[in-house]
């Protein structure tokens, strides 16, 4: 993301240790999804505002990237291919990010919250 940010006039990200808390609860909730573990649907909202709110993070507008693949090049490939327009997008000032291996389908998933302040 550091790379994709960087081509943009605006300066880097910041990473917030809560957002990736935020990013693994979303994750956690597709692997469970995926494994027919999960009592719910995943969420999966592009703009995951309840759970930001619950967590106590502060933010105007939060976007979720999400990207899954055999291996973790793949789904961090379709994670920055769902974001092309949202990662230099300079309103955008932290970010927090998860991957996570989910054996049952042999897919590795990864999560990035970008939040506006």
């Amino acid at each position: 993301m550091a790379e994709v940010r960087g081509a943009s006039a605006c300066g880097p990200l910041n990473y917030s240790p809560e957002l990736e808390r935020a990013a693994e609860i979303i994750n956690r909730s597709t692997a469970a999804y995926l494994d027919h573990s999960g009592a719910n649907v995943p969420a999966d909202d592009p703009h995951p505002m309840p759970i930001i709110s619950e967590l106590g993070i502060e933010a105007t507008n939060v976007h979720s990237l999400q990207g899954a693949g055999r291996d973790e090049a793949d789904a961090i490939r379709g994670l920055l291919l769902q974001g092309y327009q949202t990662i230099p997008d300079c309103s955008y000032t932290e970010f927090g990010a998860t991957q996570l291996y989910e054996p049952q389908s042999g897919r590795v998933l990864a999560v990035a919250l970008l939040i506006q302040k």
